[in-house]
């Protein structure tokens, strides 16, 4: 998966569109989802691909699509 390339098409696309591509990478999220991750976007650092991704963010990120849901992805995506 292009990691930055999804991050950036999350900020612009408008929600549904965001669903859509998200789900095009096999991330499954509803459209609350989105707009709720979206403010977050803009915490990811390019720095966490060497110091890998801060607990405290996993945490933020986990209280908008659940635990389970968070870890799965980090795991599929060999991000975690």
């Amino acid at each position: 998966m292009d990691l930055l390339q999804l991050i950036q098409q999350m900020k612009q696309l408008h929600d549904q569109e965001a669903v859509n591509y998200a789900y095009s990478y096999g991330v499954e999220l509803s459209i609350t989802e989105v707009q709720q991750l979206r403010p977050l976007l803009d915490e990811i650092s390019i720095a966490w691909l060497f110091t890998g991704i801060p607990q405290n963010f996993i945490e933020k990120v986990a209280s908008v699509i659940g635990y389970e849901k968070t870890m799965l992805y980090l795991e599929q995506h060999k991000l975690q």
